[in-house]
């Protein structure tokens, strides 16, 4: 049988052993409080992605999610705080003198100067990026993703190039392949599942031997290069693999036994 690539994030997780649903309450909790419905392809991820130890250094919060205008908000009480009783003492602060307007008119008017956005995860370590998705997207099955930088205006939201059942999916690989932390390899272990991570210099000889097929490689947007995941239900196995000319490690494969 071919290798098949046609898999979510979430399913990736059922095969590595997540398959209780501790995220559902989390999730049915988070729409009753703000009387919204989320997308589909996020309430089947954090159903059981929610406090998954396999993603706890990935660039994803798996036990909340909160408003842009939430932060706003909060931040507008800080800033009271700190400059309280002598404002003119933020006047070379833009944020804080945007957020000043804001707090002078009404909420439901905010929309005209900043759009909110669902934020769903930041950069583990550096916390430099946001990632979210547009309020305006929330009806939509799978909707596009928007990053921002902290050196950038907080209306400057950016597409990230990707939807979120990509995103998702591009965060469970990496935590996979360990490009940057060595988490999968501990937590994998601690479940009896079978985990070989390896580094090659060829890439087609290597990818024909594993019967990967390298046109299925998607580019990735969390890092340079590309990445792909696939299962041969003959061989009970999940290959995830990346090409990636930044590290060292040319093109990384991991090999995990799944159960069935």
């Amino acid at each position: 049988m071919a290798m098949n690539y046609d898999l979510k994030a979430d399913q990736v997780l059922k095969m590595l052993g997540y398959s209780e649903p501790m995220g559902e309450h989390f999730v049915n909790v988070f729409e009753q409080e703000n009387h919204i419905k989320l997308p589909q392809c996020l309430k089947n991820f954090y159903t059981v992605a929610y406090n998954c130890p396999l993603l706890s250094t990935a660039d994803i919060w798996t036990d909340r999610m909160w408003f842009l205008y939430e932060a706003i908000e909060e931040e507008i009480e800080e800033y009271k705080e700190v400059y309280g009783d002598n404002p003119e003492e933020g006047a070379d602060d833009e944020y804080y003198q945007f957020t000043q307007f804001l707090s002078k008119i009404p909420r439901e008017q905010w929309a005209e100067h900043v759009t909110n956005y669902l934020e769903i995860g930041s950069d583990y370590g550096a916390g430099v990026v946001i990632w979210g998705i547009s309020i305006a997207d929330l009806d939509k099955e799978d909707p596009l993703v928007y990053y921002l930088h902290e050196e950038n205006e907080i209306t400057d939201w950016e597409p990230l190039g990707c939807t979120l059942s990509e995103f998702f999916m591009l965060v469970v690989c990496d935590a996979i392949l360990c490009r940057q932390y060595q988490t999968a390899q501990r937590v994998l272990k601690q479940k009896d599942i079978h985990c070989q991570l390896e580094d090659y210099d060829e890439v087609e000889a290597t990818a024909k031997k594993l019967g990967l097929d390298t046109s299925a490689f998607k580019n990735q947007v969390l890092s340079w290069g590309k990445v792909v995941c696939g299962y041969d239900e003959d061989r009970n196995l999940l290959l995830v693999a990346d090409i990636n000319d930044n590290y060292n490690q040319l093109f990384r494969v991991c090999t995990l036994s799944v159960r069935k």
